[in-house]
Formats: structure tokens, sequence, C-alpha cells
């Protein structure tokens, strides 16, 4: 795909994700719908992987994708809906989650040693200002907080960590891939969850309709984003969570005529502004080396490796 034109169909596919999440969540408890959601997928990305011939990884790569692709599929989106199934409010959890670029900053900081320049930090404080002025009036009208916070707080750290192992480590390894392994490795937690609490399905003919039309836009938005990873690296990639929140209120309207306000204008416009200075950042900064899959994760090329490239 055309490399303007996957963000913006990565931001597309993840904001219409939401509302159409919301709208299933009406026929179908939160744990059944994710356990199946999850074997959904994992059936449409395998499908695909052998209609396409994509290699698979093998070995030590192999184990590296599946707890990438376990951290951004299954701890994401199981600690999102816990999270929502024990007092955390839904504008709540999608700030916390819009958080991404800042908590991917914020680690690859820590285990990376990677500092930001100062477009990368402009884009940080856009990307902040965007998804607060998104999000605020959920909060105001769904401010419930419980203890689930916690595990919502674990979701933003699967979804950050596992891009930045995917961004660090796997950049060759296909984004079909990836998504095919991260949500069949999933399944086995979602279903202890399904399994372990109540679960009923409400008019069973529209909620099939909506799973499949959740499970066809989910994925395509998880394949994509994890494509912008492996070509813009993970702190890139997740700057991209600036404007996927406003996006996601103007889905809203056109799905569920939930109204907008200025502040989602606002929101887009900071959104813009923090995916500019991104692409100003990025040019400014030389792109890491990714690793080979056999280096660990803290390595760096040597100095030799530098002067050859």
């Amino acid at each position: 795909m055309n490399q303007r034109l996957l963000p913006a169909v990565t931001v597309l596919l993840y904001a219409v994700s939401y509302p159409l999440g919301a709208l299933t969540l009406g026929f179908i408890t939160p744990f059944l719908l994710i356990l199946l959601r999850f074997v959904l997928s994992a059936v449409l990305m395998w499908a695909i992987v052998a209609v396409r011939r994509v290699p698979l990884p093998r070995g030590r790569v192999l184990a590296w994708t599946a707890a990438g692709g376990v951290l951004v599929q299954g701890v994401q989106f199981l600690g999102l809906y816990w999270g929502m199934a024990h007092g955390v409010g839904a504008g709540v959890a999608s700030l916390v989650i819009a958080m991404n670029p800042i908590a991917t900053a914020v680690l690859a900081r820590l285990l990376l040693h990677q500092r930001e320049n100062r477009w990368g930090l402009l884009a940080l404080a856009c990307g902040a200002v965007g998804v607060v002025a998104a999000c605020l009036p959920r909060l105001l009208s769904d401010p419930a907080v419980g203890p689930g916070l916690i595990t919502v707080l674990i979701a933003l750290g699967g979804l950050s960590a596992g891009s930045l192992l995917q961004g660090r480590k796997l950049r060759g390894v296909d984004p079909f891939a990836f998504t095919a392994i991260g949500v069949t490795g999933s399944i086995p937690p979602a279903a202890a969850l399904a399994l372990t609490t109540p679960r009923h399905v409400s008019d069973p003919a529209p909620a099939a309709g909506m799973l499949i039309v959740l499970v066809f836009t989910s994925a395509l938005a998880l394949v994509c984003y994890a494509a912008c990873v492996r070509r813009m690296g993970a702190r890139g990639a997740s700057i991209l969570f600036a404007l996927i929140p406003a996006v996601a209120v103007v889905a809203a309207w056109c799905l569920q005529g939930t109204p907008i306000d200025i502040t989602t204008a606002l929101a887009l416009a900071c959104g813009a502004l923090a995916c500019i200075a991104q692409t100003r950042s990025a040019r400014t900064t030389p792109p890491a080396a990714p690793e080979h899959p056999r280096d660990g994760p803290l390595h760096r090329p040597t100095a030799s490796a530098d002067r050859r490239h």
C-alpha cells in the first residue's frame, strides 16, 4: 500500500472499530465478544496467510512474534474489556489507550535509551492535547473510574511494549503473519475469561452480522497498524493515536448519531499537527537499524556496521 495512504487507512479502520464494538456489545457480553472476535480473526488471518503464501517466522523469531502479538492483541483487548467490565467508563478507557504515543516514547527512553528531538516532543504534546480534546466530552458524561483502571493501564502497556518489540526485532515479519500469530495466541486466555464469566447473546441474527463486520474491520486495522510499525517504527506509528479518538467521534456520529462538538475539531487539528511534527521528527532523526533476529533486545550496531551503511 502507498506509504501515505497506509496511515490514513489505519486511522480510519481503527477509529471505525470503536463505534462498531460499542454497537456489537449491545448484543453480546464483553468476554464472549472478544473470544469470538479472536477466533474469527484467526481464521480470517490464517486464510489470508495461506492464500498469499506468507513466509512464517521460525525458531527464536517465532517466539518473539508470539510474544509481541499476544501483547498487542491479547493484553491490550483483554485488559481493556476487563477494565470496562469492572467499572472503567468507555471515555476513560479510550483516553488511556489513546495515550499510546506517550507510553511508547517513555518505554523507548527507558528500555532503548532513545531520546526525542524537538519535533518529536512537539508531536507528543500536540497528540496529548488532541486526545484529551476528543475524549473530554465523554469523560464528563461518563466519569466512572473503578479498580479496573489498573487493567486498562496494563492494556496500554501491552500495546506499547508489543509495538516496540515488533519495531525493534520483527521488522522482517509480515504484518498478516504477525497478526495471525498474535490473535491465535490470545484465544486461550480469552476462552478462560469467557467461560468463567456470565455470557449471553441477544438477537442472534443482527449480533452475527455486527460481529462479522467488526471482525473484518478490526482485523484489517490491526494488520495496517502492524504494517505502520514495520515501516515507521513503533514510535512513529504510535502518533496515529493522536488522530484516532477524534476520527472515532466522527465515525460514531455517522454510525450512531452521536453529536459532534467543537472539541472534536480541535482534536482533529491537534492530531494533524502531531502527525506533521512526527514527520519532521523522522526526517531529522536517523532511523534505528532493525535488529537481526538473533540479536538481543538492546543490541546496537557496531561502529564498523555504521560505516558500512
